[in-house]
């Protein structure tokens, strides 16, 4: 029967091996792997109920969260910080507050100052704070803002928005951390009574609007009722969505500052308010903006009915004894700390490396070959040494290139190492001259910056060795390495540059989760919560009582300091130039940071947003419009990512610049910053790979000095150094490949670069 199928017929059964293979076992996984634990152990499988048993507490924990994080607001306990920032400069503060207030809505003006006005709303049941801040002071500005749970920006309908006034204020606050922000329009009826135009300028200064926070849903117009009235109920009801950087310490709004007198010498400053952010830790610190940081004597908590729940510290914190406190913005000099239980309270707090640092000064080489000073011969070898010695013979001590007659200083060489003809001046004596200089000598002295920064573009780190220089003795800081990526350096290595107090800043080690546990920690030992009503005391020195403003005139805040947030430490920046600053920015130039709450005096080296595995990174001279790079000082350690503005102002805080923008990245010691040299040299002959050059050095003792640097061309071929030609600084090089006669050959050399201590700022 053509064509049928049987249906009787039995398939065999698969053959099974007792011991299947690996491959076998693989091939029938098809790539599958069961889950397992840490310690490499199977993950038992949920059941069903499990599974939903742990999606419900997953959503009750979150609502958990979300209500605690509400509960500030919900209550009514705490004024709504509302800032008014108008854009423009026909606007007024005033005209917008009555605008927003002129509703059929019955409320109470308690306080009317000349930078705070606060107002009670009785159908929200709600408290208005409204701040005026100085709008020709961008730094009362960003202070505002900073606290602040709502911001307004006001856009005229009939005046454009300027770049450097309106436009950059909308920038700062942004760059820095904002809370929830609307936009107003408070004269655009006024301006275009027909409907239709009303609509066009509408969608221009809401498109405008919405380049900045692309989130926003509409902008308020407040000569509308509908729209005033919306508004109003939104800044009464809305929960703010707070700054992560501020909320997650605690800090509080003064509503009253009162001073408690001691004894003839010591007096107390109390500060009452409601705490809001994370909460106060009793035995932490507190930051006073613009004073610096405090040790609290005593919290007291007002409960119901009027009771007061005093707390005291149980353990007494120590302040930085490297920041020095005898200033008049501190009330706490250094003699009165306790250096050996500053390191204590590191050693038990994070991981410290503080006892495996070597602190005896090595001893110094008495034998050195001609030619070296004593700082190059610390990377060599007892062996090297002699052999060199017996090479070129043995160095008399009055003959060390060391020495402090012969030493010159870090900047007077830095300045040699670029373009020697543009008569380049010290960055200590341009800003002791800087007052005295004319209009056309400070242009020219831009126009020379300005060339100087093209020709780092051009030729980057390019140096010339004049005709009578030799290079062992410009160059004796330096010294050649064949990978930067590569090469191994002590970063506690001594040297003369070196920071005074290098071993005593703090040192963490992994910063991440280090600040991960710190922040989760702190939640767990705060002493009083958001919505605690609190009096705050700390000591406080007589004379800065003068200068203390009345909460009710301008906003006074206080913030709290993480564990060891008080304590120096090598900090880097991530770091790019502000949009519409066009000049270029040297390393080392001096500015301000503001990173969180704090302002910082600082001169930043600039260096390559590298992560190489011996964590050395390019020292850059310049930063270029556009680049992203580190920028490295000695500041106070943030643990909470903060936002960093780099600007330049006076003594009054007047004509603000804004340099740079950024972040804060981490704290790292070990991070070091190589700052390279390239010598070049002219392609005299060519016989296959072998190579006669000249004019990179002057004379054969500098060329059998650096015979162990590796060479490199242009066109990306590699070499050494063969032997000497005679006396005049000729010599013979053999290269992986034949060279082009308009080839250039380079010689890399590195030295190490130190970070500055900064100091506090005062505005």
């Amino acid at each position: 029967m053509a064509g049928h199928r049987s249906t009787l017929k039995k398939a065999n059964k698969a053959f099974k091996s007792p011991h299947s293979s690996k491959r076998a076992l693989k091939a029938l996984n098809k790539g599958k792997v069961e889950k397992t634990a840490a310690n490499n152990k199977a993950l038992k499988v949920q059941t069903r109920d499990q599974r939903k048993n742990q999606r419900n507490q997953l959503k009750l924990n979150k609502i958990k969260k979300t209500s605690e994080e509400h509960a500030l607001f919900t209550s009514n306990k705490v004024e709504r910080v509302i800032t008014i920032l108008p854009l423009t400069k026909n606007q007024s503060v005033h005209d917008i507050i009555n605008k927003l207030l002129k509703n059929d809505v019955e409320f109470d003006i308690t306080s009317v100052a000349e930078n705070i006005i606060t107002v009670r709303v009785d159908k929200f049941k709600s408290t208005l704070k409204f701040v005026i801040p100085d709008m020709d002071d961008l730094l009362s500005i960003l202070d505002s803002c900073k606290v602040s749970d709502f911001v307004l920006f006001g856009l005229s309908a009939t005046e454009e928005v300027e770049g450097n006034y309106g436009e950059q204020i909308i920038r700062a606050v942004e760059a820095q951390g904002v809370s929830s922000c609307f936009a107003v329009l408070p004269d655009i009826v006024s301006s275009y009574p027909k409907k239709n135009l009303q609509q066009d300028v509408y969608k221009s200064l809401f498109s405008f609007y919405q380049h900045f926070f692309p989130n926003a849903e509409k902008a308020y117009m407040l000569e509308s009722k509908n729209d005033s009235m919306n508004l109003l109920r939104t800044l009464s009801q809305k929960i703010p969505k707070g700054i992560h950087w501020r909320d997650t310490r605690g800090y509080l709004l003064a509503d009253h500052l009162d001073k408690v007198t001691i004894n003839d010498n010591e007096d107390l400053l109390t500060i009452t308010g409601i705490v809001r952010g994370t909460g106060f830790n009793v035995n932490g610190l507190i930051h006073l903006p613009g004073f610096g940081d405090f040790q609290i004597e005593q919290i007291e908590k007002l409960v119901k009915n009027n009771e007061i729940e005093s707390i005291t510290p149980s353990e007494r914190a120590t302040l930085n004894p490297l920041q020095d406190f005898d200033d008049e913005n501190n009330d706490l000099s250094m003699d009165e700390m306790d250096d050996d239980e500053s390191h204590s309270e590191v050693d038990e707090e994070v991981e410290d490396d503080w006892d495996l640092v070597n602190k005896e000064k090595p001893k110094a080489r008495t034998r050195l070959p001609k030619g070296m000073s004593e700082y190059q011969a610390r990377w060599l070898k007892d062996e090297e040494i002699e052999k060199l010695i017996e090479e070129y013979g043995l160095q008399e001590p009055h003959e060390e290139l060391n020495t402090e007659a012969n030493y010159k200083g870090e900047e007077e060489i830095d300045n040699m190492e670029i373009h020697e003809q543009n008569g380049d001046i010290d960055d200590s004596e341009e800003a002791g001259m800087d007052m005295e200089l004319t209009a056309e000598d400070r242009e020219r002295q831009l126009q020379e910056y300005r060339e100087r920064e093209r020709d780092e573009l051009e030729f980057p780190d390019e140096i010339e060795l004049r005709y009578d220089e030799v290079a062992t003795e410009r160059l004796s800081k330096y010294r050649g390495v064949k990978s930067l990526a590569s090469a191994l350096w002590d970063y506690d290595e001594l040297d003369e540059r070196r920071p005074v107090h290098w071993l005593e800043y703090l040192r963490l080690k992994g910063y991440k989760i280090h600040r991960n546990q710190l922040i989760k920690k702190f939640k767990t030992t705060t002493t009083v919560v958001a919505g605690d009503k609190v009096r705050i005391s700390v000591k406080f020195n007589k004379e800065l009582f003068m200068k203390l403003v009345d909460p009710k005139m301008k906003p006074f805040i206080v913030y709290a300091l993480l564990p060891n947030e008080n304590k120096l430490s090598v900090c880097n920046f991530s770091i790019q130039t502000w949009e519409s600053y066009e000049e270029p920015i040297k390393s080392k130039e001096p500015m301000i940071v503001q990173y969180g709450f704090r302002r910082y005096a600082i001169n930043p080296l600039f260096s390559q947003h590298t992560r190489n595995a011996n964590n050395v990174a390019k020292f850059q001279r310049f930063l270029h419009k556009g680049q992203v790079a580190l920028a490295t000082a000695i500041v106070p350690t943030s643990f909470t990512n903060s936002p960093a503005l780099f600007f330049r102002c006076d003594q009054n805080s007047k004509n603000l610049q804004i340099l740079c923008q950024g972040t804060f990245e981490n704290t790292d010691f070990t991070r070091i910053l190589a700052k390279r040299v390239v010598i070049t040299g002219e392609v005299f002959k060519i016989h296959k790979s072998v190579v006669t050059i000249r004019f990179m050095f002057h004379n054969s003792h500098d060329v059998n000095a650096y015979k162990n640097v590796p060479l490199f061309t242009k066109m990306g071929r590699s070499g050494f150094i063969k032997e000497a030609l005679g006396t005049h600084g000729l010599f013979k090089a053999s290269f992986d490949g034949s060279l082009n006669q308009q080839d250039i050959v380079g010689m890399e050399l590195f030295k190490r670069v130190w970070p500055k201590q900064g100091s506090p700022v005062a505005f």
